[in-house]
């Protein structure tokens, strides 16, 4: 058994060299990170539409491969950049959400991103088009409509900023995953107020203001997590053993849905939405009605205020091709049944994952979708595209919501006539 004496030598050398050792790490990685390309965080909290890309850094290497790059106001960059000088832009807004944004077709200038080649097709038609990506990840058409009302307060003072021609709103699928999340908690109770039942900002987004403002009430167990991950974000070791993972765990520009194959019972054949409704989500129809509609009630407040929020310019909205819309007959009838997968977080993360086959979720995505395109149909301020039927391979997709380079490129060319032609009217 140690004395006395060694066990007090032992706690003075430790709080000696600890230190030291720690100091000389922190110097040394100092200059191991200005020698390497830095990674930053992916993302930082917005304080208006909550989780946004962090663009600290980024810009600075164009042809890095593993992020999209931002420019100097916090947009996803495109290709062209008009000259502050130039009097007759015509800027056209782009929104939506990770599929407009980009996600899956990293890197390298954000070349081959939806945004850049939609914007270069259209600049082939009218070389005075500047579009300003402002889409992005995880955007519902609420916070679209936020976004549009920052970019109209901000540009009159900004001058790299165009003024408004048209407003493009290109996606669909991320009010219907907030939809599917409500489908999913029809047994819980309802949220608090403050959570506008997830049809604003994601609960989290929520939650992480609430953890910091208790930070600073003086909850001790949240300032000390707070106080640790200031640490972790701060030290050039942490800062490199983390760059290290990161370039393990992730090929730039590639996402890969897995597709597992499960033979079922025989007697698991939902073959018509009622069914579907019964058998996964314990819901009568009657229920999934109420709900459904009040989904599309919001959503379409949300795209009918952003298509009135400015009347010098148009609106499209573009319900984009997706998964599932996208699903052949072959696949639609044949005898091999598929389960989604990895599709948790987009349903809120839920105790229990949804389990449902890709069939039966081409059911209620086209329900959904029939039913919000004919209420858009009524709204004579908005100009409707429906892409949901133009795809008919889902080898156009990295997953269930995102293109490929090819496919983007292709959908953009379509889109690219089109917006010229209401331009035009």
């Amino acid at each position: 058994m140690r004395s006395k004496s060694e066990i007090i030598k032992f706690i003075v050398y430790t709080s000696i060299f600890i230190p030291i050792i720690i100091f000389i790490l922190e110097i040394t990685f100092l200059f191991v990170n200005k020698l390497n390309t830095k990674l930053t965080n992916g993302t930082k909290y917005d304080s208006l539409t909550g989780w946004r890309e962090n663009c600290a850094n980024k810009y600075t290497n164009p042809d890095n491969s593993k992020f999209l790059i931002c420019d100097r106001n916090g947009f996803i960059k495109t290709p062209y950049e008009h000259d502050r000088k130039q009097k007759d832009i015509y800027g056209i807004l782009l929104l939506g959400n990770s599929v407009a944004m980009g996600e899956g077709i990293y890197g390298f200038d954000n070349a081959g991103t939806f945004a850049s080649q939609l914007e270069k097709k259209l600049r082939s038609f009218n070389p005075k088009i500047d579009l300003i990506n402002a889409a992005y990840a995880g955007f519902n058409t609420w916070q679209e409509h936020v976004e549009t009302f920052r970019y109209l307060n901000s540009e009159p003072f900004y001058d790299d900023l165009p003024p408004l021609g048209l407003v493009v709103s290109f996606g669909g699928i991320q009010d219907f995953w907030n939809f599917m999340r409500l489908l999913s908690k029809n047994n819980e109770k309802r949220e608090e107020y403050s959570f506008a039942n997830g049809m604003m900002i994601d609960k989290n987004n929520i939650e992480y203001i609430n953890f910091l403002t208790s930070s600073s009430h003086g909850n001790i167990r949240s300032g000390f997590i707070a106080f640790l991950n200031s640490i972790r974000k701060n030290s050039n070791f942490l800062s490199y053993i983390d760059n290290l993972r990161f370039k393990k765990k992730v090929k730039p520009g590639i996402y890969e849905k897995k597709q597992l194959t499960i033979n079922l019972e025989g007697n698991l054949k939902n073959r018509n939405l009622r069914e579907v409704l019964e058998q996964r989500l314990n819901l009568d129809y009657e229920e999934y009605e109420k709900i459904k509609n009040y989904s599309i009630k919001s959503t379409l407040r949300n795209i009918s205020a952003t298509a009135n929020i400015n009347l010098d310019s148009k609106y499209i909205y573009v319900y984009a091709p997706n998964y599932f819309s996208s699903l052949s007959e072959k696949q639609l009838k044949s005898n091999d049944y598929k389960y989604l997968i990895g599709i948790k977080h987009l349903i809120g993360n839920p105790i229990f994952p949804l389990k449902i086959l890709e069939r039966e979720m081409h059911l209620i995505e086209k329900d959904y979708r029939e039913t919000l395109l004919s209420a858009i149909k009524r709204n004579k301020k908005i100009e409707l595209i429906d892409y949901s039927q133009k795809v008919d391979n889902t080898n156009w997709f990295i997953d269930y919501s995102h293109f490929t380079e090819f496919a983007a490129s292709k959908l953009s060319s379509m889109l690219a006539v089109e917006i010229i032609d209401i331009k035009n009217k």
